[in-house]
């Protein structure tokens, strides 16, 4: 099958449980993100693995990463575990949000706590898919 690239817009938390469930897996390169405090925005770099692409039927396929932007905007503050810094790969678990909060849930027991005024987040699929022979499994 062949997908599109993701452009996706959520500015309620229903529209933030769809991003969540996309950005499962995905794996954050500790050095690459970046916040403008001008825009309130902050901007992270993630190697997603593609879940709209995997076929549940077809064990032998193969499946696809893609680099994707994720930000968010609307940023008061940001809270980070001090064990976060320590390592150079992060694993996204997932997010939750309320009205004003996005809490980044990592493996090992590493989070991002954001403050936001109002909800507004972008995914945004940066180039091509690539295939990947790894299903993420979870326990």
């Amino acid at each position: 099958m062949n997908y599109e690239n993701l452009l996706i817009k959520a500015i309620s938390l229903e529209e933030c449980d769809t991003i969540s469930s996309l950005v499962q897996d995905s794996i954050l390169h500790i050095s690459f993100h970046s916040f403008h405090e001008e825009k309130k925005c902050l901007r992270l770099m993630l190697n997603r693995f593609c879940w709209e692409s995997v076929d549940c039927f077809d064990k032998e396929k193969c499946y696809y990463r893609v680099h994707s932007g994720l930000y968010i905007h609307n940023i008061n503050s940001i809270m980070v575990n001090n064990n976060i810094r320590e390592h150079k790969y992060l694993n996204m678990l997932t997010f939750h949000s309320s009205k004003n909060e996005i809490n980044l849930i990592f493996s090992g027991n590493k989070h991002m706590c954001i403050n936001v005024s109002d909800t507004l987040i972008y995914l945004k699929d940066l180039h091509e898919k690539h295939p990947t022979p790894t299903l993420p499994v979870h326990e």
